[in-house]
C-alpha cells in the first residue's frame, strides 16, 4: 500500500466520525463478543455439521424464503459453485452476466479458469441490465444460467424496477436458464422494492448473501436454494476446499451483524435519498445514481486522486471526520468514491455531511 493510502487509513481509524458503514470494533473486542455467544454452545461446528452452524443456516434459509442454505467462507466460492451446479443440471456451461459482475471484475476469471464455465457478457457497463439486453443475447440456448446482481455495486447501487426484474427472470425461464442472485448487498433492497427478502428471492433458483459488507461480520457467506441444490453445494464445497473444519467465529460475527445492522437498512436507504442531493449541490461533485435506490451511491469528484486522498486525510486528522473513502476508480477525469451508508452516517443529519464534505473539498 502506498504511503498516501497508509496515511489515510491511519487518519480514518483515529477519526471520531465517519460517513462510511457502521461503527467498528477492535479485533479483540470483536472476538470477545464472539466468545460471549460461544458460551451458549457446548461444541463447535465440525465440517459444516453441528447445532451452531445448522441453526444459523436454517435461520438464513427462512429469511430468504428458501428450503435450505449452506454457510461458506466467501462469495468468491459460493457464486461460481452455484453456477457450476446449475450447469450440471442443464448440461450448458454458458453464463450470462453483466460486464460489471463481481465474477468478471474481481475474481481473476475464476469462474471460467477453475470452474469450467463460459461467460457471456450482456448489457452496458454503465447501465442497469434490461430485458432488451437479454433479448439481444446471441444463442441463449447455449446458456445454463443468468446472474443478476441486486443492487449493482459498480454503478452506484442501481436496481431494475420490480417489473423489469420479473421480465428478466421470465426471459430466462423461456430458455430453461437457472437464475442466480448475486445478493452481496441484498440487505439494502427491501426499501426500494417494498418487499421482503423472501419475496425478492422467490424469483431466483439460488441466492448468495454476504455477512461482512453491509452487516459488519468478519467474513462468510450463505448460498441458499432448493434442498437438492444445497446438498450438491455441500459436495462441491468439499471438493473446492471450502468445507473448513470449523467456522464458528464467522458464524457468531454474522449473527452479531444481523442483530445490530439488518434492521437499520431500510432507514439507511431512505437516508441515502435525502443525503445524495445535498452532496450533489457541492461544486465539482456528481452523484450516481442521481436518486439513490439502495443504501449506497457513488460520488464522481473533480480532483486528482493523490490530491483528493491528501485532502481527505488532512481533514480527518484536523477535524476527526472521514467524509470519503479512498477512490475506487477514475472515470471521465473524475475520482469515483463509493459511499456505503450505515449506522455511522445516521448519527448525524444529512446537512452535517454536506457541510464537512464541502469544507474538505474547498481545500483542494
Amino acid at each position: 500500500m502506498s504511503e498516501l493510502k497508509t496515511n489515510y487509513q491511519r487518519a480514518a481509524s483515529a477519526a471520531k466520525h465517519s460517513i462510511l458503514r457502521h461503527p467498528t470494533r477492535s479485533m479483540a473486542e470483536t472476538l470477545r463478543r464472539c466468545a460471549e455467544r460461544a458460551e451458549g454452545f457446548t461444541s463447535p461446528d465440525v465440517y459444516g455439521a453441528g447445532e451452531l452452524i445448522e441453526q444459523f443456516e436454517t435461520r438464513i434459509a427462512k429469511l430468504l424464503g428458501k428450503p435450505a442454505a449452506i454457510f461458506l467462507p466467501s462469495g468468491t466460492l459460493a457464486q461460481p459453485m452455484a453456477l457450476r451446479i446449475h450447469a450440471e443440471r442443464t448440461g450448458r456451461k454458458g453464463v450470462a452476466l453483466h460486464p460489471t459482475s463481481h465474477l468478471v471484475l474481481h475474481e481473476q476469471d475464476g469462474y471460467q479458469q477453475l470452474w469450467g464455465l463460459q461467460g457471456h457478457q450482456v448489457g452496458q457497463s454503465e447501465k442497469v441490465l434490461t430485458v432488451q439486453d437479454l433479448k439481444a443475447c446471441d444463442s441463449p440456448e447455449r446458456l445454463g444460467a443468468l446472474v443478476l446482481e441486486l443492487p449493482m455495486r459498480e454503478i452506484g447501487g442501481q436496481l431494475p424496477t420490480w417489473e423489469e426484474l420479473q421480465e428478466q427472470v421470465a426471459w430466462a425461464r423461456e430458455y430453461d436458464l437457472a437464475v442466480h442472485l448475486d445478493g452481496a448487498r441484498l440487505w439494502q433492497c427491501e426499501h426500494y422494492y417494498q418487499r421482503s427478502f423472501a419475496e425478492i428471492c422467490a424469483l431466483f433458483d439460488s441466492v448468495y448473501v454476504s455477512f461482512y459488507k453491509d452487516l459488519g461480520g468478519i467474513a462468510g457467506a450463505v448460498l441458499a436454494g432448493a434442498t437438492e441444490f444445497v446438498a450438491q453445494a455441500r459436495v462441491w464445497s468439499r471438493r473446492a476446499g471450502g468445507n473448513l473444519i470449523s467456522m464458528y467465529p464467522y458464524v457468531f460475527a454474522a449473527e452479531q451483524g444481523l442483530e445490530e445492522n439488518l434492521s437499520v437498512m431500510p432507514e439507511v436507504a431512505r437516508y441515502a435519498q435525502e443525503l445524495a442531493p445535498l452532496l450533489a449541490a457541492i461544486p465539482g461533485v456528481q452523484v450516481n445514481p442521481t436518486q439513490p435506490q439502495a443504501g449506497m451511491f457513488h460520488l464522481h469528484i473533480e480532483a486528482d486522486e493523490d490530491t483528493l486522498i491528501k485532502a481527505v486525510t488532512r481533514y480527518a486528522e484536523e477535524h476527526g471526520v472521514v467524509v470519503l473513502p479512498l477512490p475506487r476508480a477514475q472515470y471521465n477525469g473524475r475520482c469515483v468514491c463509493e459511499i456505503p451508508l450505515g449506522r455511522n452516517a445516521l448519527q448525524h443529519s444529512a446537512d452535517f455531511w454536506q457541510h464537512h464534505l464541502a469544507a474538505c473539498l474547498a481545500i483542494l
